[in-house]
């Protein structure tokens, strides 16, 4: 949510045709950067979160004990590496060179290419860890809710890993263009992947997930509550009057 708040000064600057200092498009897309930086680094952590619930049950529920413990645990590493990308960007902040502030240009020198490859790493780790808990959890039988569960975050975290793939495969090429309007046009390409991936997630629940898509029918007034409830109630009441009027 936080990286799709920067298409408001993205889409302000492409069709005004506006540019700005690179250092203010760096503080105007503070709270985007942080939500592209943190992004999958938490994926990753929620897929550690589930391999280590289908490996090892018993561990899983000791953590779970200590609630507030292992939550400030499993941010550790999306928050250390988040700060230091973004204290980066904020050392190498350019006051004079004028830019179309786009969310790639808002971490400027050693900061965005170091956000790119190590990216590349944190997917592959994805990758990994999800692979490893299909695996896993493949191998139970009687897991047939948590399987569809997992589905559902399976499927979201490929999209996932698909747009920000090509995202950093495009910035990566992008490097080597030594025309800013070349830079600037695979900026704005590349981030398709992204908004598909960011936009998929309410369908791959909805497609999979029957209990969310119970939850999303009702939310948009599609679906009602059962009447089952209802007739229940009623059913239990006329016994209870009958029992009472036989015994009078």
């Amino acid at each position: 949510m936080l990286h799709l708040c920067g298409h408001f000064v993205f889409n302000f600057h492409i069709f005004a045709n506006k540019t700005d200092t690179q250092e203010n498009c760096y503080w105007m897309l503070f709270l985007t950067s942080i939500g592209k930086c943190m992004s999958n680094p938490l994926i990753l952590m929620t897929g550690i979160d589930r391999f280590i619930a289908c490996k090892s049950p018993v561990i899983y529920r000791t953590l779970l004990e200590r609630p507030n413990l292992y939550i400030c645990g499993q941010l550790v590493f999306p928050v250390t590496y988040t700060t230091v990308i973004m204290i980066s960007g904020f050392i190498q902040r350019d006051p004079t060179t004028q830019i179309v502030c786009t969310v790639p240009v808002a971490l400027a020198g050693t900061a965005f290419s170091t956000f790119n490859t190590s990216g590349i790493f944190v997917n592959c780790a994805i990758v990994i860890v999800y692979f490893l808990t299909f695996l896993k959890l493949r191998s139970y039988a009687g897991a047939t809710q948590m399987k569809v569960v997992f589905r559902s975050i399976l499927w979201t975290v490929v999209f996932v890993i698909l747009g920000w793939t090509s995202v950093t495969v495009a910035n990566q090429f992008a490097i080597f263009s030594n025309d800013p309007l070349t830079r600037k046009l695979i900026a704005i390409y590349a981030g398709i992947g992204v908004n598909l991936a960011c936009a998929s997630n309410v369908f791959v629940f909805y497609a999979i997930n029957t209990e969310y898509r119970e939850a999303i029918r009702r939310l948009f007034g599609l679906s009602r509550l059962p009447p089952s409830n209802r007739t229940s109630v009623g059913h239990k009441s006329s016994t209870k009057i009958n029992v009472v009027i036989a015994t009078t």
